[in-house]
């Protein structure tokens, strides 16, 4: 009898899966027959492969080791956080012998639910090989990283309408306190995983037909082709690779409306024959490459070449605008081919002993060496200077607008830097969007020394004065709001501490705006108490959040401009009554 595609499709998948991860995967709590096991290793194998599809520069054996399945893991198969992409990918695994199942309703819900007890934190649900990544999953919450809630199943791909509406629920739930959709689901069916199996290897993402114009050849040390790609070739990998091309880098996309994309976005549409002079280009890292045989030996104004293994190393910013930019129509691929980037394909061979030191050391350095971000230009803001030279008169204050590299003058509480000018003010504004955005991202801040953003925080209306005695303040808030941190008693308390300091100080401004109207600069001896305020403040939002988001997760909760507004007016939210009950 003739085996269908579909079951041959599971059978290669199983040998491949069975190859990479077999020989790592723990059974030591499984019993019955060989086939029984067979069966439990492939579906750890899928668990693992899920992990390194999103990790691929993970060992096959860590991604191993990162299975928690069991008959006591509460529908988590997998966990792996990855600290220097800043994700968290949690895994549940079903394999289908047939290769033609469609995802249960019941067992995706059961999926579902446990990832909200995830987010909840209670551990306590999980086996002991899920717990083993308990701290890591703290610091990842902490640090607001993204989860990827992966469900891999080695049946088909059409899903149910019951399914898509769960997935849909469920991403609103999981970020309704966040801008970004910290959480995503991803579901994974066979054909994506033997698509994805089929590979070379894994993450590995070969360029062929490159058109390079004006282009050079380098030979040493490093081998290299430089010169000129159209904006076209660049929105075609993106289509097709999305940022899987970015794997190498230190970081991905800033953001689609970042001041940094929109800048590129506008010249892009606008100014396409200006795109090369403004841009700085990409840095491209590959394995090998080939040049066409076509190319002429003696004339460099266009040439051909196939890459193997490229990872854009540099550039993200430019790729993903022009990707994202074509994606959604607003250029076309013939408004792209007038687009020119310039480009370097650097190669670093790994089969050649101290290569991936050495690609290490090409992608850090084009990502940090002599780099010059927004918050640099500062120093030449004419509202700055300005300010600086105001605040250095009243001796012996001094206000320091450069960033440097000296941390000397950290606990000297006459000297100020640029932080602590931006957290003071911030404070001190009151405005919701600007404190949640603290919170999340203060570099975008200083994106444009043009913007709304930056000018609404620092602008001629903020006197050297108003200044000073905003940073004592601030400081003093947050010497007490350690003193808070440090004296509660069980972690969602401290976390509420911490992630809602920015807040909690802003209400101690909000109480004192006469004394920040003051005319003259306050000794720091005879700043106001802030301890009762920051006390009723913590005690109220504690007991609000205790009542009625008990599923939000605290970094993110502080990140939400709605909830940042609600604490900010937290009397009008909740009665003394509640704040009894709560504590009794």
């Amino acid at each position: 009898m003739t085996n269908s595609p579909r079951e041959v499709a599971i059978h290669a998948m199983k040998r491949k899966l069975l190859r990479m991860y077999g020989d790592f995967i723990d059974l030591s709590n499984v019993g019955g027959n060989d086939a029984n096991r067979e069966v439990v290793k492939v579906t750890r194998s899928l668990a693992a492969f899920a992990v390194n599809y999103f990790n691929y520069d993970v060992e096959p054996r860590v991604c191993a080791e990162s299975v928690c399945d069991g008959s006591d893991d509460h529908c988590i198969d997998a966990v792996y956080v990855n600290h220097d992409k800043k994700i968290v990918c949690l895994v549940q695994s079903k394999l289908d012998q047939s290769g033609s199942g469609s995802i249960s309703r019941n067992e995706f819900g059961d999926f579902t639910n446990s990832c909200r007890d995830v987010i909840l934190e209670r551990y306590e649900l999980f086996n002991a090989r899920f717990n083993r990544f308990k701290t890591d999953i703290e610091r990842a919450f902490d640090s607001s990283y993204k989860f990827k809630l992966v469900y891999i199943y080695s049946g088909a791909g059409e899903l149910s309408s019951d399914i898509n509406r769960i997935v849909s629920d469920r991403l609103s739930e999981f970020n309704a306190d966040i801008d970004d959709g910290a959480y995503q689901f991803e579901l994974m069916n066979l054909d994506k995983i033997n698509s994805i199996l089929s590979r070379s290897t894994l993450g590995s993402i070969n360029l062929d037909d490159v058109e390079v114009l004006q282009y050079g050849i380098t030979e040493h040390p490093l081998p290299s082709i430089h010169g000129i790609i159209t904006g076209d070739q660049l929105a075609q990998w993106w289509e097709m690779y999305s940022d899987y091309i970015l794997e190498k880098n230190i970081r991905g996309g800033l953001g689609l409306n970042s001041d940094v994309n929109v800048s590129i976005k506008d010249t892009l549409v606008n100014n396409p024959e200006m795109f090369w002079y403004y841009n700085n280009g990409i840095t491209v890292l590959v394995d090998a490459y080939t040049a066409s045989m076509r190319n002429a030996s003696s004339r460099r104004e266009s040439g051909r070449f196939n890459f193997v293994n490229a990872s854009i190393i540099n550039g993200a910013q430019t790729v993903t605008t022009i990707g994202n930019a074509y994606l959604n129509g607003d250029v076309s691929i013939e408004h792209l081919e007038s687009v020119k980037v310039n480009v370097r394909f650097i190669k670093v061979d790994p089969s050649i002993e101290g290569n991936r030191d050495v690609s290490l050391n090409v992608t850090i350095a084009n990502n940090s060496q002599n780099k010059v971000t927004g918050r640099d230009f500062v120093s030449k803001d004419p509202v700055q200077i300005a300010l600086r030279d105001s605040v250095n008169l009243e001796e012996p204050y001094k206000y320091e607008i450069k960033r440097s590299g000296d941390s000397e003058n950290i606990a000297d509480p006459y000297h100020i830097n640029m932080d602590d000018a931006l957290n003071a003010l911030v404070c001190s504004s009151l405005i919701a969007r600007n404190l949640a955005l603290l919170k999340s991202n203060r570099g975008r801040f200083f994106e444009s020394l043009t913007s709304p953003l930056y000018r609404n925080v620092f602008n001629p209306s903020v006197s050297s004065v108003f200044l000073i005695n905003s940073i004592n303040l601030y400081r003093k808030c947050l010497a007490y709001l350690r003193v808070v941190e440090d004296s509660c008693d069980n972690g969602r308390n401290k976390k509420i501490a911490i992630h809602g300091r920015l807040v909690f100080i802003a209400r101690v401004f909000k109480a004192n705006r006469v004394f920040l109207n003051s005319r003259t600069v306050i000794d720091i001896d005879d700043l106001p108490p802030v301890e009762e305020i920051i006390s009723s403040s913590f005690s109220m939002t504690n007991s609000y959040i205790s009542m009625h988001y008990q599923s939000s997760h605290m970094p993110r909760f502080f990140e939400n401009i709605g909830k940042v507004e609600l604490v900010m007016n937290i009397e009008q939210h909740i009665t003394q009554g509640n704040i009894v009950s709560q504590d009794s």
